[in-house]
Formats: structure tokens, C-alpha cells, sequence
């Protein structure tokens, strides 16, 4: 169904210009890339799959190391062992998460007429109705561009959000990470490919 222009005043005034995802990466995560003329991946940044690695590879080391002193006639004292068991599966599993996580898919398919987060498009759901991974190309109306101070421990940074706006007023986030000149290049790309407005965070009347 055409989204009229009247209807898109109305989705505009009603979408939020808050953040959508709390947090965010202080550096690029993820790249997009035409792999053909119908359609745009998202794929991991040198620097996510570095990041991820260094979780893992850590914990990983500290995990074989801990476990190998464990079987030692002689190990570690007070429970050095296991606290440094629980420390390496810590952070072996923060790693193959943040794998995970960088490593989904994020696919805008014309051919299938969607947009999906995963590893693998639901075929059976295609073009019939959005959900949390999977949206219908048609039903997007505008992409959206949020900035966000991130505070943590060591200071605070900013991230930004390149969200899908739907024509119910709801968004999806695609990416959230601290390179606003990437963020702005995407979202141009996608504004053309998906022939859609570019709404940023600093007023809900931008275009």
C-alpha cells in the first residue's frame, strides 16, 4: 500500500527521537556493501572482528592455562584455579558473542522485498508481515539517523543509531556505532536504494 504524504506527516509526529538501543560501539562495527544491484549487506569492520577476537583469544588462553594448573599435583592456592576458570569462560563466551553478533546478516533483499537480521531470510514470511528480524521493504518509510553519550568507566563517547523507520511508527536498528561519517555514507546509500527520506535525531521535522 502507497504511503501518502499526509500519512507520512503523521508517522513523522509520532515516531520517537530518543535512542532506540541503549550503549553502542565507540568505533565503526560494520560496513555496508552492495553485493548486487538489488541488494545491500551489512558485513563486520576489521575493527569488530580485531575486538571480538581479543575477547576470545584472551579468554581462551586464560581458560586453558587455569584448567591445565587445576589437574597440576600442584595447583594454584585459595581458588586462584577457579576463579581464573570463571574468568576465562567469561570472557570466551563475551567473545564468541560479540562473533556472533557482529557476524548477523543484515540484508536489504529487493528480489525478496525485505530486510532481515539473521542468517537466513524466512522465506514463508516474506512479504506478507514485519517482525523483529524481518521487515517488508515497502512498509519502510524513512531511515533514521540518532546520536547518544555513552558513559562508561574510563569516560564517555558517542555512538550513533541508523534506525528503519516503518509506516506504523515503530523502528527497527540496523547498526549503533561511533562512525557518524559511516553512519551518514549508509544512510545516504539507503535513502537512494530504497528511494526514502532521511530523518536525523536533532528534529523529528528534518528531512
Amino acid at each position: 500500500m502507497e504511503v501518502l504524504e499526509t500519512d507520512i506527516d503523521i508517522i513523522q509526529s509520532k515516531v520517537s527521537i530518543d535512542p532506540l538501543v541503549g550503549g553502542g560501539s565507540n568505533f565503526g562495527t560494520h560496513i555496508l556493501t552492495q553485493q548486487s544491484a538489488s541488494k545491500l549487506i551489512y558485513k563486520p569492520s576489521i575493527g569488530a572482528a580485531i575486538f571480538s577476537f581479543a575477547f576470545f583469544a584472551v579468554g581462551f588462553a586464560v581458560l586453558c592455562f587455569a584448567i591445565y594448573s587445576f589437574f597440576q599435583p600442584i595447583s594454584l592456592t585459595d581458588g586462584k584455579d577457579i576463579m581464573l576458570i570463571i574468568f576465562g569462560l567469561v570472557f570466551t563466551s563475551t567473545g564468541c558473542f560479540m562473533f556472533y553478533y557482529f557476524y548477523m546478516p543484515r540484508v536489504f533483499d529487493k528480489q525478496l522485498g525485505i530486510y532481515y537480521k539473521a542468517h537466513k531470510a524466512k522465506l514463508h514470511n516474506t512479504r506478507r508481515r514485519s517482525s523483529k528480524r524481518q521487515v517488508v521493504l515497502k512498509s519502510i518509510v524513512a531511515i533514521q539517523i540518532i546520536g547518544e553519550i555513552v558513559s562508561g568507566d574510563k569516560g564517555s563517547y558517542q555512538s550513533f543509531e541508523l534506525n528503519l523507520v516503518l509506516n506504523d511508527s515503530s523502528r527497527r536498528n540496523v547498526v549503533d556505532h561511533g562512525n557518524l561519517h559511516s553512519i551518514i555514507d549508509d544512510a545516504e546509500v539507503l535513502s537512494k536504494f530504497l528511494n526514502i527520506p532521511i530523518w536525523h535525531s536533532k528534529s523529528n521535522t528534518d528531512q
